[in-house]
């Protein structure tokens, strides 16, 4: 390729990358002697050259050694070209596709883009395009955000797309999509999309069509497979739904910074447990199909499971009770264990001692009775003035901390009816006529609390096939009622598993199984109280 000079100082050496817009070439400033990126847009659309022309102002009031540096704009012969900082480096897409990476260095790119974001967002500068591709990963582990030519500054909405949403649309923000304009939360989400990609090797919304994408971003839970701990938190934190509760620039660089600290355990709260239903089981099944084995209806029947009653349990242990009792429950008054009739006096002297020893409060410790004294009658014994005297010097209770009110949850199940369709629903709903338990899928919290969300059931319009959804709308289907509130990540305070709803071919069903029972994964809703 023949050289050219633009502008009488930027002399092209070879192409680096080609795009809708235009060429970036790899030149050198034959005044500074430096080797730049030259941007060349090819168009004359006077829309397109106040984007170059953004770029270059929103780029330039940025000062961070992680956003890549604009050194010039100038307009010749009728092509607008940007000078801009010369990266080499591969990008973080590139680096993907070897696989997910190291949930360590995820994180340490992730601090390294949220500071670019940080200057960014400080000087009134939303990005609205974070992605793998556009964050290039230096040799020392440092990055460069590149790529502000859809940024747009906070103070000037003059410049944005007219009738449409710009950027990529599977790092997107829901609220976008709503008509929302750009913002600070949004740039994060998309901060949240890209360590998500990277962490776990796939993208969590992009799907083959945009509109796919578009309901799976605004409707969609996605599932952590491979990542845990502080990564997987931020990355829950970043893609929650609502602006208003994502997780903050400054609780991200908190759990990525210290993130080999473990999570202090908070204290358990009370789950309490409804009375069971006609169906009893010793846990949960691996799949939750219709009778638990039996066939759906494009398989071949199965062997049913035999579902084990524990009946037999509960004598077992009413039994194991008693005789606790019987061997441990002594009587207060008379120093003798209840059922020791007969047993001669040194016998009972032997065992008051030893009960006393046992128990500081009883008996003074300062002086052990003799045999003359035990054989005496009970009747001059000193244990009650004893046990006056140290209820005297015992100091009153300290007030204690008001414990948390218990959890109310209620009971999640999966039905079925005659003509095999299927409806998970909870006590907080009346079961729809014509349907009939198969089991019981885990609980759900009855109020909301941090960390959950609601979980509504929904009748599918013109079909009679139900389903869940975490939508207010139900995915613009009919709303049947609210179900009660899922957790959107495992609860630190109690078991829990991850419940999926899943497809049979245009129809819907609920399961705990990560596969579906065979069939297709739409996505995770959340996380359920275990049974």
């Amino acid at each position: 390729m023949e050289s050219k000079l633009v502008a009488g100082r930027y002399a092209t050496i070879r192409e680096l990358g080609r795009g809708g817009m235009g060429v970036v070439w790899l030149a050198e400033d034959r005044v500074i002697g430096r080797r730049v990126a030259l941007k060349e847009l090819r168009t004359s659309s006077p829309t397109e050259v106040d984007r170059v022309l953004r770029e270059a102002r929103t780029a330039g009031r940025l000062n961070s050694p992680a956003v890549v540096t604009v050194h010039d704009v100038l307009s010749e012969h009728g092509t607008t070209y940007i000078v801009m900082e010369l990266v080499e480096a591969p990008t973080l897409a590139d680096l993907m596709r070897g696989g997910p990476l190291p949930a360590d260095r995820v994180a340490s790119i992730g601090l390294e883009v949220l500071k670019a974001l940080e200057t960014a967002h400080a000087a009134g500068v939303v990005h609205r395009d974070v992605k793998p591709s556009n964050i290039m990963v230096l040799p020392d582990g440092g990055v460069k955000l590149a790529d502000f030519g859809i940024a747009r500054a906070m103070d000037d909405p003059g410049l944005t797309a007219t009738g449409g949403v710009m950027g990529s649309p599977g790092y997107m923000a829901p609220e976008l999509f709503h008509g929302r304009p750009p913002s600070p939360a949004s740039d994060l989400w998309a901060l949240g999309a890209t360590l998500f990609h990277a962490a776990e090797g796939r993208s969590p919304f992009q799907r083959e069509t945009t509109a796919a994408t578009m309901h799976a971003i605004m409707y969609e839970a996605p599932v952590l497979r491979r990542t845990t701990g502080a990564l997987a938190q931020v990355i829950t934190g970043l893609l929650t739904q609502a602006a208003e509760g994502r997780a903050t620039a400054a609780q991200v660089r908190a759990l990525l910074t210290d993130r080999t600290r473990p999570v202090a355990a908070r204290e358990p709260d009370t789950v309490i447990i409804e009375a069971p239903t006609s169906y009893v089981t010793t846990q949960p099944p691996s799949d939750t199909r219709p009778g638990w084995g039996d066939a759906w209806e494009d398989e071949s029947p199965k062997p049913k499971r035999r579902v084990a009653v524990l009946a037999g349990a509960a004598v077992v242990v009413t039994a194991l009770a008693l005789t606790a009792v019987f061997v441990l429950g002594p009587d207060t008054e008379t120093g003798r264990a209840s059922g020791a009739q007969g047993t001669d006096p040194s016998s009972s002297a032997a065992t008051t001692t030893s009960l006393s020893a046992a128990s500081s409060s009883e008996a003074p410790s300062s002086t052990a009775p003799s045999s003359s004294t035990a054989a005496t009658s009970t009747t001059t014994t000193t244990a009650a003035p004893a046990t006056t005297t140290t209820l005297k010097d015992t100091p009153p209770p300290q007030a204690t901390t008001p414990a948390k009110p218990p959890r109310q949850v209620t009971v999640f199940t999966r039905y079925r009816s005659g003509d095999g369709w299927h409806y998970s629903g909870s006590t907080q709903l009346g079961v729809p006529a014509g349907y009939t338990a198969e089991g019981p899928l885990g609980k759900l919290a009855v109020n909301a609390e941090p960390g959950t969300r609601p979980l509504y059931s929904c009748i599918v319009n013109n079909s009679s096939d139900r389903m869940t959804s975490v939508s207010a709308n139900c995915e613009n289907q009919q709303v049947y009622g609210l179900l009660g509130h899922i957790f959107t990540q495992q609860p630190a305070d109690a078991r829990a598993q991850q419940l999926y709803r899943c497809n049979l071919g245009g129809h819907h069903f609920e399961s705990l199984s990560p596969t579906c029972e065979g069939k297709t994964v739409e996505f995770s809703l959340g996380w359920v109280l275990a049974n």
